[in-house]
């Protein structure tokens, strides 16, 4: 069949560049048993499957066919892979394997040695092509160069090298290696202990910033003696009397070191009259913000209830969120998954968000926006033009991983490997199917152009104008 064809094609290139580790690290997965497992997860849990089952089951089950055959034939160090391909279908970022590798150190010196034995010479470094990802790169303690690989023995694209780090002896190592498909790419990325995984790699906020997964944001150097910087790191700058700019890379920082941007710029964020919040960038993380919803907060956002799915993985995840303190939003669901006479439930009761303002003389709050945003980055977005008419977004659409939440994380028999298969837990709201952000992303209220190269100064002009 086409489908299989063409899935054997993809796999085709991801086995070709990661023959480089086959040999160093002991895999200890069958991948149809893996497969077969996260097949019996997601049925049992995912609430995205049950609510669009019917559109979805001729068009799932021939998938699955196709890909119980396709495991059958894949190595162990190809299988996150072959079900992250799977889980495409669905069209839902927070529903994905990830690798948590338990590598015997025997195995970590192989792969140690193996990069060893293909040291780059980083003198050699002159120039790069075009592609978005080349170039030098921070993740504020490191300096890496992404190339474009000339290396016979070694079968990808493009690999990032260790140019500069705290350990000289690490100098001239792959960090990661990678081949293209569409606007990502996708490979193998080393850990400081050595141990591989499988990651997808993609540009964002005009190529200054490069995402990689599991959490990892590395920050564009215009050269490799430019000074490096926390790409993560919330920072503040007045622009002008009126205006100022809070970046905010990434939801993934503690909350105190984001409050205390906020409170070490507080005479100046409480003074201006326009608030560009840049989200450029931002793949999401955890609910910090807020406290600084409360800057510009008018009324309280109402929370509609969503949709959970009864099952025993997720009554065991809804009971540790537990608490017992008044207006406890997790019990509701906990009770109604316990008596539950059909499988989907309401989802956890929040109720509205209400927060005490701070005075300030916000006037306006621009939000930038564009498609990095996800998540924790997209509900910032949703609550923040909840809470306020003052805000308004510019930019791009969002990523689009907003309608299904809360992941729950299970073990996917692959003990050395550690794949586990994430899976959202509850919806948005109650409307997701049909009015949710997923397909789209959440649209701006202003688009600009991808070919504008400083979107600050458009929207301070938009402001300007608008005033």
């Amino acid at each position: 069949m086409e489908l299989k064809a063409n899935i054997q094609t993809v796999l085709a290139g991801i086995w070709m560049f990661l023959s480089f580790n086959t040999k160093a690290q002991n895999y200890d997965c069958n991948c149809r048993q893996a497969f077969d497992k996260m097949i019996e997860k997601l049925e049992a849990n995912y609430i995205g499957y049950h609510l669009t089952k019917i559109e979805i089951e001729s068009e799932y089950q021939i998938r699955k066919s196709e890909f119980k055959a396709l495991a059958n034939q894949t190595e162990p160090q190809n299988c996150t892979k072959l079900l992250q391909t799977f889980l495409s279908f669905f069209e839902d970022g927070h529903l994905f394997v990830s690798e948590y590798p338990k590598f015997s150190e025997e195995d970590l010196k192989k792969t140690k040695s193996e990069i060893k034995e293909n040291i780059f010479d980083v003198s050699t470094i002159a120039g790069f092509s075009e592609s978005p990802i080349e170039g030098y790169w921070t993740d504020g303690t490191s300096k890496f160069a992404v190339v474009k690989n000339t290396n016979t023995k070694i079968h990808f694209e493009y690999a990032a090298i260790i140019v500069e780090a705290p350990d000289v002896s690490k100098i001239g190592e792959i960090k990661f290696a990678v081949n293209s498909s569409k606007n990502t790419w996708e490979g193998t990325y080393y850990t400081n202990s050595y141990a591989s995984r499988y990651v997808k790699v993609k540009p964002y906020k005009d190529n200054t910033l490069l995402s990689i997964w599991g959490g990892i944001v590395w920050g564009r150097l215009q050269s490799k003696e430019a000074q490096m910087f926390d790409p993560n790191a919330t920072t503040f700058q007045k622009i002008d009397e009126k205006s100022a700019v809070l970046t905010i890379p990434s939801f993934l920082i503690e909350a105190k070191d984001f409050n205390k941007i906020l409170l070490d710029n507080i005479e100046q964020l409480i003074s201006i009259e326009n608030l560009i919040i840049d989200i450029r960038g931002n793949t999401g993380g955890n609910g910090i913000y807020f406290g600084l919803l409360t800057a510009y907060y008018e009324k309280p956002a109402q929370h509609v209830r969503g949709f959970a799915l009864s099952s025993e993985d997720n009554i065991a995840y809804f009971e540790k969120l537990v608490s017992n303190s008044k207006n406890d939003p997790y019990v509701s669901v906990v009770k109604a998954m316990k008596e539950a006479q059909e499988k989907i439930v309401q989802g956890p009761d929040f109720g509205p968000l209400e927060l005490k303002p701070e005075k300030t003389n916000i006037k306006k709050v621009v939000i930038l926006t564009d498609r990095s945003n996800m998540s924790a980055a997209e509900t910032f977005v949703l609550y923040s033009k909840a809470v306020s008419s003052k805000v308004i977004t510019m930019g791009d659409n969002t990523g689009g991983v907003v309608d299904y939440n809360n992941v729950n994380l299970v073990k996917l028999n692959c003990e050395k490997y550690g794949i586990y298969f994430g899976y959202p837990t509850y919806t948005l709201h109650d409307k997701v199917v049909t009015q949710g952000y997923n397909k789209t992303g959440i649209p701006p209220d202003v688009k600009i152009d991808n070919a504008i190269q400083d979107k600050i100064a458009f929207i301070v002009k938009y402001l300007k104008e608008t005033d």
